[in-house]
């Protein structure tokens, strides 16, 4: 799949507010019209006001006019969701679909290269569609209420905004993995500087593998 392709299945979502929308994360559209899928705790179990957030942009490639804040947005309601696994399948009332084809950690290796699309620093309200390069760090298990999950270890510092984010393996061109994010233990350090988890700080971004999401769309 071309990455020229990628603004046509690559989506912000956010949540209509009183003062617009506010921005939550990134989600991805399948190859069944109108499903996307996005980490659960981006819609944080609730699809009120719920929206997929269009751009009028034909490539990647093109400038993105940061002081353009005018989008359409589309509805969405969740379909199906796993917080074992945190991913969510959106629906639209839409036909649009993509040609993304799915894969797994499975075909991945310690120093495989892949590529991060999503919408980095959304939480200041920047909807900027963005890629990033980077290598697998590490292929894990993370066990849950007994169940064991395929994950890997970005070397990357990941941002508010590209949770539910699509990876890419740059070999194979297939979606291998949805980002959850940082790696934090305990789930943060209790504090906030400037708006940022200082737990955060550092590049072991977790991603879970993308085979799970088959199960639920």
């Amino acid at each position: 799949m071309p990455y020229t392709s990628l603004t046509n299945v690559v989506f912000a979502v956010g949540r209509i507010t009183p003062n617009g929308v506010s921005l939550l994360g990134t989600a991805t559209l399948l190859s069944e019209a109108g499903k996307f899928v996005t980490a659960v705790h981006v819609t944080n179990k609730d699809d009120q006001n719920l929206v997929v957030i269009l751009r009028p942009y034909g490539s990647i490639h093109d400038y993105q006019d940061t002081s353009d804040t005018k989008v359409n947005t589309i509805p969405v309601r969740i379909e199906a969701i796993d917080p074992f696994f945190d991913l969510c399948i959106l629906k639209a009332e839409t036909d649009a679909k993509s040609n993304i084809t799915i894969g797994s950690t499975d075909s991945l290796h310690v120093g495989s290269l892949v590529d991060i699309f999503g919408y980095p620093h959304a939480d200041h309200g920047r909807l900027v569609l963005t890629q990033q390069h980077t290598q697998i760090g590490a292929r894990i298990l993370i066990k849950n209420c007994e169940v064991k999950t395929k994950h890997v270890v970005l070397n990357i510092q990941a941002r508010p905004g590209q949770s539910g984010g699509p990876i890419f393996s740059i070999e194979t061109k297939s979606l291998v993995a949805i980002l959850i994010g940082s790696y934090a233990p305990g789930g943060g350090g209790g504090i906030s500087l400037g708006g940022v988890d200082p737990h955060t700080l550092h590049q072991t971004t977790h991603a879970i593998s993308a085979e799970y999401v088959k199960d639920l769309s």
